[in-house]
């Protein structure tokens, strides 16, 4: 039986008002193959998929318990302990994430990233010569990684070296256009080191970038007004009033859209941060900042689940042709993905475009030929397309799939007898 297919999918819960604001993970590229040999029997991936799902959603405490069980199977699974300390990390609970972290580098010295990650927690921590040993380490390792430079410049605007931090953001943003997040901290390193001008142009890039950033919107209107850009500082103060004004009193809002916010600054790379404050975003009403965020992370090349999650999100707030945009960048990163094929057929067939949709109803049955609700589906669609032999048809093979005591079964009855 298909794992709940047949349903609109809606967003990932928000959950974020009590998320610590600590380094998240950093991408992890899987560990070469001579230092972790691959075993079909395995059970790691499978653990590796369950704790980087519970870290996406924020349930830290799910991933550690996730990875401590992995690790009894394998004490030697690189992914699990680099999971485990990016989940205690967010946690707050920086000892147990060092050790991990240590223990990722006894095993393999090489790994890059968990010299960034530690990087990333000694730089929280203030302990800023630990933070740049490893990640020069990192960069020695992975020069090309935009994290890597993005770390390092964090370093150097904590400890002032702002003509470095520029070094440092500008080598990320090289590597890693366009972003929003590298823009405010490549301003705030230009501001530091007295090129004002600069800065100015760097922080009206980055709220170019993202509608929906107070924080740099607030540095670019005091910053425009101390150099008398009146009106630049006007327009900025006035989009950063409307930013604040979320919750419509409620002051909790507020805090939760900085958290979600310091998780995007912390690792930018990641649109599962870039969705879920476009999702909350799309809560309170605020649909323009929604939708920039959403197209954000639709850049970074979600997997077909989390592309298949902002369709659904859209077509709640009633964005129907956003939503089929999204459904089909879905099947196109995972053709197989029965979610989004479903999705999109039955957002055509309600737009009244029924041989497009026939075309992704098809596939479903291609690809589950025993799930009665995907003959149950495509006899719909047939339905609605004015075929009534076609949709019979479908009908009929979804009844004979159904048990007698299946729920979808009076529905199949039903559509049957309006074929009469």
């Amino acid at each position: 039986m298909m794992r709940c297919y047949w349903l609109l999918l809606t967003a990932l819960p928000l959950g974020c008002a009590s998320e610590p604001e600590a380094p998240p993970p950093e991408p992890q590229p899987q560990p070469a193959a001579t230092a972790q040999p691959a075993r079909s029997s395995s059970p790691i991936p499978r653990y590796v998929e369950q704790a980087r799902s519970h870290l996406a959603e924020g349930r830290f405490a799910e991933a550690i318990r996730v990875c401590q069980e992995g690790l009894k199977q394998d004490s030697a699974a690189v992914p699990l302990y680099n999971l485990m300390a990016n989940a205690y990390a967010a946690e707050g609970r920086y000892a147990p994430a060092i050790e991990a972290l240590e223990h990722v580098l006894r095993l393999m010295p090489a790994f890059a990233v968990a010299h960034v990650n530690l990087g990333g927690i000694y730089t929280k921590l203030g302990q800023y010569a630990e933070a740049e040993k490893h990640l020069q380490q990192a960069l020695a390792l992975d020069p090309r990684q935009p994290s890597v430079h993005r770390r390092l410049g964090e370093v150097y605007l904590g400890t002032d070296r702002y003509p470095e931090a520029v070094e440092q953001f500008g080598q990320a943003l090289a590597l890693y256009p366009e972003d929003a997040t590298l823009y405010f901290f490549l301003a705030q390193a230009l501001e530091g080191a007295g090129r004002n001008a600069d800065a100015l142009n760097a922080f009206s890039q980055a709220v170019h970038l993202d509608l929906g950033f107070p924080e740099a919107l607030y540095r670019l209107a005091a910053l425009a007004r101390k150099q008398d850009r009146i009106a630049l500082a006007d327009s900025a103060l006035a989009r950063f009033q409307h930013l604040q004004a979320i919750g419509r009193g409620d002051t909790e809002v507020p805090k939760q859209m900085k958290k979600l916010r310091a998780s995007v600054l912390n690792a930018p790379e990641d649109p599962v941060h870039h969705y879920r404050l476009g999702a909350f975003f799309a809560q309170h009403g605020y649909l323009d900042e929604a939708l920039d965020k959403l197209a954000k992370a639709a850049r970074l090349q979600p997997p077909a689940g989390l592309l298949n999650q902002m369709g659904g999100l859209l077509l709640h707030h009633q964005h129907p042709q956003e939503a089929l945009a999204y459904y089909r960048q879905a099947i196109d990163a995972e053709p197989t993905y029965v979610p989004a094929l479903v999705n999109a057929a039955s957002l055509l067939s309600a737009r009244q475009r029924h041989a497009e949709a026939l075309v992704y109803y098809q596939r479903v049955v291609g690809l589950t030929p025993q799930e009665p609700r995907a003959w149950y589906y495509l006899g719909i669609g047939q339905l609605g397309a004015g075929h009534g032999p076609e949709a019979r048809q479908a009908l009929e093979k979804a009844l004979s799939l159904c048990p007698p005591d299946h729920p979808l079964r009076p529905q199949i009855e039903v559509a049957l007898a309006s074929l009469k």
